[in-house]
């Protein structure tokens, strides 16, 4: 199950900023309307991105089962560790939930005490008061999105490895691993491994997001070591822990 790079979802954040500046700038009549529809629009495109990308290959594709495991959430729930793990990562998706909330009160602080001032810049140095009108809203989004990204980089650098995948039950096949009998997480370059045979668990770890853990519990951790070593996936470097 793959997960957008960081470029990605940047150039998706400013196409949106630029399209909603100019929907606001020139048609603001219709921009309700129209922000409602590129809502709906921007997440139809991520369901069936992530449906796409996580769809389970044929079972012709994958062969036979190298490693299966019923109870993996129950042998996670005597993990005694696990707990705060959890808690620090409930903490941080709490924050960044709240983060939504702040744009309620960015925005009215900037119409209110930044948004006179840089329209009048503006337009002392453009001549175009149709560009500057388009410039006052693009700005002023850049900078609540601004604001908000590096809230949410703090926020992420103080909650570094709190997001933990849980499979209830998984398979792992030569291509990659099936979770709860519904995602495919193929095994790419991109992955690494960590372990701890002590708290019963193989955790697959994205070099590229390091939010991205999927930790797989089982009894037979050993086994299960040697089977994803055996297909190539390298041990995590200390770096990328």
């Amino acid at each position: 199950m793959k997960q957008p790079s960081r470029k990605t979802s940047l150039l998706i954040s400013q196409i949106s900023i630029l399209l909603i500046s100019l929907v606001t700038a020139f048609i603001p009549q219709y921009y309700i309307y129209i922000f409602i529809l590129y809502f709906i629009i921007i997440m139809a495109f991520m369901f069936r991105s992530t449906r796409k990308m996580s769809k389970i290959p044929p079972k012709k594709e994958l062969g036979s089962p190298l490693f299966k495991e019923n109870n993996a959430i129950k042998i996670a729930m005597l993990d005694k560790l696990l707990t705060a793990e959890l808690k620090k990562q409930f903490t941080a998706s709490m924050s960044l939930l709240l983060l939504t909330f702040l744009v309620f009160i960015i925005f009215p602080l900037y119409r209110q005490f930044v948004f006179i001032p840089v329209h009048e810049l503006l337009s002392s140095i453009i001549g175009d008061p149709v560009l500057v009108n388009f410039l006052d809203f693009f700005i002023m989004y850049e900078f609540v999105f601004g604001i908000l990204s590096i809230l949410r980089f703090f926020i992420m650098g103080k909650m570094s490895g709190a997001h933990i995948m849980l499979p209830q039950n998984f398979m792992l096949y030569k291509r990659g691993i099936i979770a709860n009998d519904r995602f495919f997480i193929e095994l790419t370059s991109d992955l690494c491994y960590k372990y701890d045979l002590k708290r019963h668990f193989v955790e697959l770890r994205s070099r590229t997001n390091k939010n991205f853990r999927v930790r797989l519990y089982t009894d037979s951790a050993s086994e299960l070591l040697n089977k994803v070593r055996d297909l190539g996936v390298a041990e995590c470097a200390e770096e990328e822990v």
